[in-house]
């Protein structure tokens, strides 16, 4: 009988195997555990670096941002006014009102077809020569510098006397005269002319800029005009013929003149078919203050004119008042030549014609009725037609300085009995 052995266990069958499963469950434990530490480690953020990098962008047109403005216009434009003003003078050297500046109206804009001081946004500056007030930018002063302005009166024998008391007058006018010109605006123009009879002597044939070395060129130009001291008459007396050539041939300078004349000048008279044109009844055609006038008008194109003389003189008066067969002066038709020739050079706007205005001296130590009557009588068709400012220097006095005032007490000692003064 067969004795049965005991069966065996699946492990015990298969010692062998189950020893290498084991082992192989033990590895891959091992090496579970040993990625998982390898991933921890690995897993660390490195620190982050940025580069750059050129990257072209098509460009767009920026566009104006639509942002409603509201602007106020209650606000008052500032002005600017000027007033040059040759005014009675107290101190030692000469006084004047200097332009008063109240404000700026607009900007700095090109000149217009206009052109002036207006059209850039400026106000003309305001004048007042001797009493005779204007605006302008452009000026010319027609002065008169001959006997009435620096004689003493008829001698015994009727001749005309002159002293350096007499001369006074002449030196204040042209005192005031420069002080005027230092005190113009440099952006204005201007220009001068001195006259009597049949002289009229232009400082410079074109319009001068109101700079520091043309403002001198004015004081240069006059120094020596109708100096004190002195054995002659007047500054047109004596002239060399250079001069009456220089009046066939204008512009020509003449320098060479005598030592109380200005330093030079530019002769000047109407040409003979201009004379023709616009005055062609007068026997004399256009002299004395008309000549100055005249030449402004046609060579120099001025918005503003200022006269001195002492009296009236046109081209209608001829013959002799002694004599009776003195015809009279024609101030009514020397206007309307003037406004004849203003139509011509301006055109038929009147607005941009110029200003005449006119002074009239009274001799000193006399009344001033006389000048009045000029002034108003027979320079009244002048100024009042182009719409103008007139006035009378009643008392030259008023217008010196200190310095002036002394010299002339001290000249009136010694002249002024002689000359009843």
């Amino acid at each position: 009988m067969t004795e049965k052995r005991p069966k065996k266990r699946f492990f015990a069958k298969h010692a062998k195997s189950s020893a290498a499963l084991i082992s192989l469950g033990i590895h891959a434990v091992l090496v579970l555990v040993a990625v998982s530490f390898v991933a921890v480690t690995v897993i660390q953020k490195e620190e982050q670096k940025f580069e750059y990098k050129k990257v072209s962008r098509p460009k767009q047109n920026l566009k104006k941002l639509q942002v409603p403005v509201k602007v106020k216009k209650n606000k008052p434009k500032p002005k600017l006014r000027k007033r040059v003003v040759v005014k009675d003078v107290k101190r030692n050297t000469p006084e004047f009102k200097m332009p008063e500046i109240t404000g700026v109206k607009g900007g700095m804009a090109g000149m217009g077809d206009g052109g002036g001081v207006e059209s850039i946004g400026f106000s003309m500056p305001e004048i007042d020569f001797f009493g005779a007030k204007a605006k302008g930018e452009s000026i010319v002063f027609v002065v008169h510098f001959g006997p009435a302005t620096i004689s003493a009166g008829g001698g015994g024998n009727g001749e005309t006397r002159y002293t350096p008391f007499s001369r006074m007058t002449g030196l204040t006018i042209r005192n005031r005269l420069e002080d005027l010109v230092d005190g113009l605006p440099e952006y204005t123009l201007f220009n001068v002319i001195a006259y009597f009879a049949g002289d009229a002597w232009a400082m410079e044939p074109k319009m001068q800029l109101a700079t520091s070395a043309n403002k001198q060129k004015v004081k240069d130009w006059m120094e020596p005009v109708n100096p004190l001291e002195g054995d002659y008459q007047y500054c047109f007396a004596g002239k060399p013929p250079t001069v009456a050539a220089a009046y066939k041939n204008y512009p020509t300078k003449v320098d060479k003149l005598p030592f109380y004349a200005t330093k030079w000048c530019y002769p000047y008279y109407v040409p003979s078919e201009l004379e023709k044109k616009y005055a062609p009844d007068a026997p004399n055609g256009f002299m004395h203050w008309g000549r100055g006038v005249a030449w402004a008008i046609l060579e120099q194109k001025p918005d503003t004119i200022f006269v001195l003389t002492t009296n009236y003189i046109d081209g209608w008066e001829t013959g002799d008042s002694k004599k009776g067969n003195r015809t009279p002066a024609q101030p009514t038709k020397m206007a309307n030549s003037l406004k004849k020739m203003c139509l011509d050079v301006y055109g038929p706007d009147k607005k941009k014609w110029p200003t005449i205005n006119v002074v009239v001296l009274a001799k000193a130590g006399r009344d001033s009725t006389g000048a009045n009557r000029v002034l108003n009588d027979e320079f009244g068709p002048i100024w009042k037609g182009f719409k103008s400012d007139g006035s009378v220097i009643d008392d030259i006095k008023k217008f010196m300085n200190k310095g002036e005032q002394e010299l002339y007490r001290k000249y009136q000692s010694q002249y002024g009995n002689k000359e009843g003064n």
